[in-house]
């Protein structure tokens, strides 16, 4: 390995076997003894070496020795920046407001996905997962708030594998929501944190397609202003919600 490293380190620096061998003191016929492993080299000359060209003495007598070690690059960063250059990050299908009442009437029939937006992300595993945009004020009220145009995504699960009071999106009677689940023995409740929004409790057969939520993406940075003006909206969303039952 040694006459390896050191043939790579004539090269990178443009030396003639002459020439490095008149950097330190030997004969060039000695330099090409080491280079084809007839001859090993005196400790003196390989602590000369090394110093010369920053190089550890076990680097330069067992490692091979990279251009970009020879280069004073950094390996690793280089080799990280690289491995993502050729990532095709796979997408999650994100189930906007447009597409809610579609995708929950034919998700049975195998909804077709091509149509619908696709979130890339780095981090995040894809297989069984969808993407939510949350399009009103149900899950507002708790100390974590979701507003319109956060995003959440969820895995697909078994109710089993769900913990109680666990955020997931599913689908009752042909509705998509986003609710919180509370289990009971045989029912299950689909529980708003907004206290004007009503509870939805199912059978657990009833509730056959459920996505246990693993990531959030709120939309922006909740500033006092930001909530107070979502605090407005929840108040006209309510007020028009008593309207509505008052002429029903």
């Amino acid at each position: 390995m040694f006459g390896k490293n050191l043939k790579k380190i004539r090269s990178i620096h443009g030396l003639s076997q002459q020439d490095f061998a008149d950097l330190f003191d030997l004969k060039r016929g000695t330099l090409g003894a080491y280079e084809e492993g007839r001859s090993n080299p005196k400790l003196e000359t390989v602590i000369k070496i090394a110093n010369n060209f920053s190089i550890g003495i076990e680097e330069l007598l067992i490692k091979e020795l990279t251009v970009n070690r020879l280069l004073k690059f950094n390996e690793s960063i280089t080799t990280e920046s690289d491995s993502h250059k050729d990532i095709d990050f796979v997408g999650i299908p994100c189930i906007l407001p447009k597409d809610k009442i579609l995708f929950a009437k034919n998700y049975d029939s195998k909804f077709d996905f091509s149509r619908t937006a696709q979130i890339r992300l780095p981090f995040v595993e894809t297989v069984n997962r969808i993407a939510f945009s949350v399009d009103d004020l149900s899950m507002t009220g708790d100390l974590r708030e979701f507003f319109p145009k956060d995003i959440v995504i969820g895995i697909a699960c078994e109710i089993a594998a769900i913990a109680d009071k666990c955020l997931v999106i599913a689908i009752v009677d042909d509705e998509l929501v986003f609710r919180k689940l509370h289990l009971d023995e045989n029912t299950c409740l689909l529980k708003a944190d907004h206290h004007g929004v009503a509870d939805i409790i199912v059978t657990r057969d009833e509730l056959k397609y459920v996505w246990k939520i693993e990531h959030v993406f709120q939309f922006g940075i909740n500033t006092k202003e930001i909530i107070l003006e979502n605090r407005l909206n929840a108040i006209e969303q309510n007020i028009a919600s008593l309207k509505k039952k008052k002429t029903t």
